[in-house]
């Protein structure tokens, strides 16, 4: 047994609930059953107790009469991956019980439980605090949470801290994290995603891809008629996880990588420059990370 295993309890449904929990979660198991006796407080045979196991997580299912009975100041936190994750678990744990508000439900045995996305935490920790607000609002209007609607918030075009505009792109790539990092820093790699059309190629790429390291690829259209460099200086490099850079106009961009167990999504926040279109600019940075989404998807 581990040092810490809580403990729930229930008025006569012990088993019945380490059944329940061990049918909905994949990596568990249903463990011992204890049995009262004739000098227990409940009749002779009845169950006392029922342990279970949930990816690992003990717990103890106990059967102490209708004394006291859950509260939601007590709750189980599920993390999800995926949107299916989060259908699959708010559906399963809610029936017989009810749904609430934020992710929240109760199930059948008045147990509270909170469905969230994994993704929700970093949209609310988002150093633009506008976008953090504009999940947060998002959050509160929801029962199940909807990892779509939540990005979708968080994409919003906002001023930082600078007085800039700050644009934000994001993809899915079926790919892991590590597969990702890789062709996103090899610049053996970057020639080959890096353009918003099939008009434009990178013919040539530098990288050294660690803080205070700087990089530049130059950008140029098939037809030579105009060619730039795209460059800058790294201030974070987190291997796996984050880049933040600043472009040498002082506009700065972080990209985070998150890994989502076989896929992994990219979010880049980019300040905007002022002699073009906002929008014309988003649709070009996302289109960029289209073309790394089918290179990496291809390769």
């Amino acid at each position: 047994m581990k040092k810490i295993t809580p403990f729930l309890w229930f008025d006569g449904r012990a088993e019945e609930a380490m059944k329940f929990y061990t049918s909905i979660f994949k990596d568990s198991k249903a463990g011992k059953i204890r049995y009262y006796g004739k000098g227990g407080p409940a009749p002779d045979g009845s169950v006392m107790s029922a342990s279970f196991e949930i990816n690992g997580q003990e717990f103890i299912a106990f059967n102490g009469g209708p004394m006291f009975s859950f509260t939601p100041a007590i709750s189980l936190f599920v993390n999800c991956i995926s949107q299916e994750e989060v259908d699959e678990y708010w559906e399963k744990l809610s029936e017989g019980g009810q749904k609430q508000r934020c992710g929240w439900l109760l199930d059948k045995f008045g147990l509270s439980w909170q469905i969230v996305p994994e993704i929700l935490g970093q949209l609310l920790e988002d150093k633009d605090p506008e976008k953090a607000k504009n999940v947060m609002n998002a959050m509160m209007q929801m029962d199940k949470l909807d990892i779509a609607k939540l990005k979708q918030a968080s994409q919003t075009v906002s001023k930082n801290g600078d007085g800039k505009t700050s644009v934000t792109v994001e993809n899915t790539i079926s790919a892991p994290v590590d597969k990702v990092w890789k062709y996103w820093n090899g610049t053996e790699h970057i020639t080959k995603w890096c353009q918003a059309s099939d008009d434009w190629f990178a013919p040539h790429a530098e990288n050294d891809a660690q803080t205070g390291g700087k990089f530049k690829t130059v950008m140029s259209a098939k037809d030579g008629s105009y060619s730039f460099d795209f460059e800058g200086v790294y201030t974070s490099v987190r291997p796996l996880q984050s880049i933040e850079y600043d472009m040498t106009d002082g506009r700065k961009v972080k990209i985070s990588f998150i890994d989502q167990g076989g896929s992994t999504q990219v979010i880049e926040t980019f300040d905007a420059e002022d002699s073009n279109p906002v929008e014309m600019q988003k649709t070009g940075w996302q289109a960029i990370l289209d073309s790394f989404k089918k290179y990496v998807e291809s390769n």
